[in-house]
């Protein structure tokens, strides 16, 4: 990378762990460290939402998914609009009004403490396993653009982030998805610019899409009951729905995120907007 390369880079990261460790301000109380004192509005809670949703391994994955089998991985997703809308209405206020700091507090208060403490340690494990992998595709995107080694990376990605999440408690970490879903969006953007761009020099925006569509990469929609094929519109409506409610609704990464709002209609307003986006 060149020289102006590295200042950008350098300083988006000192950016990061300075404003983090800045906002690690009330962070003394339990309530302000893992809920922000209840104090964040719909749309950071929103935009930390959709952050958490999205990772290294979304962007990795479903660009090569998609030149793969085109449009139809989409379907995945059309369970989450309802999803959201049944989460609102139902386990938002639940979890609000029962005061609780994690998703699994309450197993405690109806169960007993064996209870919470075995959902709790599925959802580390779990969650563990899960980052592992959500770290692994930057790594090995960096390693090969920088020539450093696969550990060396890790750390340059884990330490500032255990850094200011550590010290800064949630509050941290919702703005810093914050900032992160406008700089994704921004650069999502260029590319799409600079892709359609290319596209309209060489070959024209018609003759891409009759290609595109030529080789089946534009059928976004198969309403067959086919069990063998993955990616349906019943499968996304069924599966995907099912998937959403307990991802949303169960995960303390997201839990955890519509707890910070105001308010109940705060929190429903963030879930809404993942929906609609």
């Amino acid at each position: 990378m060149r020289p102006f390369d590295w200042i950008v880079v350098v300083a988006y990261i000192g950016w990061i762990v300075v404003d983090g460790l800045r906002r690690s301000r009330g962070t003394d109380r339990v309530d302000g460290y893992f809920l922000a004192s209840r104090s964040l509005p719909w749309w950071a809670v929103g935009l930390s939402v959709m952050a958490t949703q999205m990772s290294a391994v979304t962007m990795v994955s479903t660009t090569g998914q998609g030149y793969i089998s085109g449009l139809r991985f989409v379907q995945f997703y059309f369970g989450l609009p309802l999803a959201m809308v049944i989460l609102s209405l139902t386990v938002v206020p639940f979890f609000t009004r029962a005061r609780v700091y994690t998703a699994y507090e309450y197993l405690e208060r109806r169960f007993d403490v064996r209870v919470r403490s075995l959902a709790s340690f599925l959802f580390l494990a779990g969650r563990a396993l899960a980052l592992g992998v959500t770290l692994s595709a930057p790594s090995v995107v960096m390693s090969a653009i920088l020539g450093w080694t696969l550990p060396v990376t890790v750390l340059a990605i884990c330490i500032p982030m255990i850094l200011y999440t550590t010290i800064g408690g949630v509050q941290a970490v919702a703005w810093t998805d914050v900032k992160q879903m406008f700089i994704v969006v921004g650069g999502m953007s260029m590319a799409v610019g600079i892709l359609l761009y290319g596209i309209l020099q060489h070959v024209g925006l018609g003759q891409a899409l009759h290609l595109a569509g030529a080789t089946g990469r534009l059928n976004a929609i198969d309403f067959s009951f086919n069990l063998s094929e993955k990616y349906t519109f019943w499968s996304g409506m069924i599966g995907g729905l099912f998937l959403m409610l307990s991802y949303f609704g169960c995960d303390q990464s997201q839990v955890q995120r519509y707890l910070t709002a105001k308010s109940i209609d705060e929190a429903r307003q963030s879930l809404l907007m993942s929906a609609h986006v």
